[in-house]
């Protein structure tokens, strides 16, 4: 029985100690630099940054730690107190479209036991070129198309952020259409091809015009699409969404094949002018993994895993598009609500601190 009472009030003895080290945890150092930059590169100094002796280093075994399963993108070269950058870091693949990429990494000493918050800004480069859905969009316009008309164009995507996104669209010379460069309430920008001269069916058949999108980064980067367009000899309606902006609420736990919302658009022609067809507009990969669309009946099912703590919300560009070509686009927005659904994590750093059997209560 004593040795059992003993070995508890060790144990308590030994957490109490553990408890004092962690109150001498130092403060949060941060270091900002650029993606992809490359094995080995130096980031700063952190035994200068924290005022040790880089002599002491060793001594405390000082290592760079991370939580959980949490990749180790940083080390420490204990000669020196260097940060170095020790596997590749791709911002795109870390964060996505997130204004602050932040990694959290850990210094760790011994002897006595400190801790040293470290946080890695990531910065983006313009590592890549702007691209379309498609290499090539379709339209088919009637010569009766009066000046003015409207068509919506597919928008690029670039994994880039900030000035090395997406910043406008071009279009190469020509009689017919001009370029209108919409900016989006969310960020981002889409293009309408406007029709500045009408058409004439029996002069010109067929016609294409080069669509060019361009990032601020430096250097430039720019992707193309070719617009290729019928003229038809007269479909007066485009199809109309009876709402401008969807707008859902789901469940993070939300089973497959749970109906989240039905688009709908009419058209006021008869026959293959009048049949509808739904397709999201450009949308990244992880949407398109999420979310499915039925072409018909204009349903949006889930069809992936949704997690609240990944992303809290989505929102994608539907478009309707009838027989010979005339289409008109809809928002729809789905804001994900969280469950219970993680349990809570505890993270140890232990510290071996003997303490003798003939030990006085109290001590």
């Amino acid at each position: 029985m004593g040795n059992n009472t003993f070995s508890v009030l060790g144990l308590f003895t030994s957490f109490g100690v553990f408890l004092h080290a962690l109150q001498t945890v130092g403060g949060d150092v941060s270091y900002s630099f650029a993606e992809e930059m490359k094995r080995g590169s130096v980031v700063g100094n952190i035994a200068k940054d924290i005022g040790l002796e880089v002599g002491k280093l060793t001594a405390r075994k000082a290592r760079i730690d991370v939580d959980g399963n949490n990749k180790r993108y940083c080390d420490i070269t204990l000669s020196t107190g260097d940060i170095i950058v020790a596997d590749r870091i791709d911002r795109e693949g870390l964060c996505g479209k997130k204004a602050s990429c932040v990694l959290k990494q850990e210094l760790v000493l011994e002897n006595p036991l400190e801790v040293h918050r470290i946080g890695v800004h990531v910065q983006d480069i313009n590592d890549h070129s702007p691209q379309f859905k498609k290499n090539t969009i379709k339209f088919e316009i009637r010569e009766s198309a009066s000046k003015g008309s409207r068509y919506r164009l597919d928008e690029a995507h670039d994994a880039d952020i900030g000035q090395n996104a997406i910043q406008g669209y071009s279009i190469e010379a020509n009689e017919n259409f001009r370029l209108n460069i919409i900016a989006k309430s969310g960020g981002g920008k889409y293009s309408e091809l406007v029709l500045e001269k009408e058409l004439d069916r029996e002069q010109q058949q067929e016609l294409t015009v080069v669509l060019v999108a361009t990032d601020g980064g430096s250097p430039q980067r720019s992707g193309t699409a070719v617009i290729h367009v019928t003229v038809l000899d007269a479909n007066d309606n485009a199809p109309v969404f009876r709402q401008a902006v969807y707008k859902s609420s789901l469940p993070e736990n939300s089973p497959l094949d749970t109906v989240v919302v039905t688009v709908s658009a009419t058209d006021a022609d008869e026959g293959i002018n009048g049949e509808v067809t739904y397709e999201f507009d450009h949308i990244s990969d992880e949407i398109n993994n999420v979310f499915s669309l039925d072409q018909t009946t204009g349903e949006v099912k889930v069809s992936g895993s949704i997690d609240y703590e990944e992303l809290s919300a989505y929102e994608m560009q539907i478009t309707a598009k009838d027989g010979l070509g005339l289409v008109s686009s809809t928002t729809l927005i789905i804001d994900i609500t969280d469950v219970n659904d993680n349990a809570p994590l505890m993270f140890i750093k232990s510290l071996t601190n003997p303490i003798p059997e003939n030990v006085s209560p109290g001590t």
